[in-house]
């Protein structure tokens, strides 16, 4: 089984970078797949682990956001938006049984972290009111999952999780910053999508490994 999980997981980090190559290809079902797989690789390797549950389900989740984020319109977003809200709320289930809140306010890195979270989505909400439009409000309450995921994570003992809710952070502000202030088409495009996907599918793994930890033989 060791064995089985090692291949399971070294091919979600082959099909993440053969991904970038895609960045830039039109939506299509074959790029939808290739888009999803990563993630979801992960979701199988955590269970094959025996990692928590918990953990399974916001990686299925995940994968399922990037499913729906594969494909362009109102609609695809939506649910994209709504897939990742879930598995952020399933990551604050996971995390909230070995939550020490005393160490953001012991820890001064923890501490410049959580308020340079707080500070870059609200930052981010004011910048996208108008160009978001009516998107607006459900960005909003995303924003407020992501927030409980990431304080969540610098709430953990071990340092990986703060990483990782780092990372995905970055990832969101980056994929609003490309999807509502930057033109399309623009030279900035192609480098946010790279740094956009680099950033979430690290931000996955970093959390997978912390909580499934690597593949024994």
């Amino acid at each position: 089984m060791s064995v089985f999980s090692s291949v399971v997981l070294a091919a979600s980090l082959a099909l993440a970078l053969f991904h970038f190559r895609w960045l830039e290809r039109p939506a299509s079902h074959p790029r939808a797949v290739l888009k999803t797989m990563p993630v979801l690789l992960l979701a199988v390797y955590a269970l094959l682990a025996g990692a928590p549950l918990l953990l399974v389900a916001a990686l299925a989740l995940g994968a399922l956001g990037d499913a729906c984020l594969a494909y362009e319109g109102e609609a695809a977003f939506i649910a994209g938006l709504a897939a990742f809200l879930f598995s952020h709320l399933a990551y604050v289930a996971l995390f909230w049984p070995a939550i020490e809140p005393g160490l953001v306010v012991g820890s001064p890195w923890r501490y410049a972290l959580a308020w340079t979270f707080v500070v870059l989505l609200g930052m981010m909400l004011l910048v996208l009111w108008r160009p978001a439009g009516k998107l607006v409000l459900p960005i909003a309450v995303y924003a407020i999952a992501i927030i409980a995921m990431a304080l969540s994570a610098l709430m953990l003992w071990p340092v990986p999780p703060s990483a990782g809710a780092a990372l995905f952070v970055m990832s969101d502000a980056a994929l609003a910053v490309q999807k509502f202030l930057v033109k399309p088409g623009s030279p900035a495009t192609k480098r946010l999508k790279s740094f956009v996907w680099g950033t979430y599918y690290a931000a996955q793994l970093i959390f997978t490994l912390a909580f499934a930890g690597l593949p024994r033989f």
